[in-house]
């Protein structure tokens, strides 16, 4: 899955002639990846048992990555906005922590 986002991100970096994109694309496309698997692997799950596991965190760093990516590619549109983007990665890791912190119900 890596290959592929590192190959779609590379392609996109060229194609618009702005080799700096490519590291803000790769973020955005593995992350988008990873909060994907973590989230269809979590619909699995349930139904198997009621701990919590790998794909909580999956689904974290997967959105994280795709959050930082989308930023940076806000602030490379739009630049000067850095308090901004500040506030926004604080609150999300702020929410992330308090979801991943609540006790599930066993089933």
């Amino acid at each position: 899955m890596m290959v592929i986002a590192f190959a779609v991100s590379l392609l996109l970096a060229w194609a618009s002639g702005d080799w700096w994109l490519f590291i803000p694309l790769i973020l955005l496309i593995a992350g988008s990846i990873w909060a994907g698997l973590g989230l269809v692997a979590r619909r699995a799950e349930v139904t198997l048992r009621a701990k919590r596991s790998d794909t909580a965190y999956y689904f974290f760093w997967g959105a994280t990555m795709a959050l930082l990516g989308a930023l940076w590619l806000i602030n490379g549109s739009y630049p000067g906005n850095m308090v901004a983007i500040l506030v926004i990665i604080l609150v999300w890791i702020g929410a992330v922590i308090v979801v991943l912190s609540v006790k599930r119900k066993k089933l």
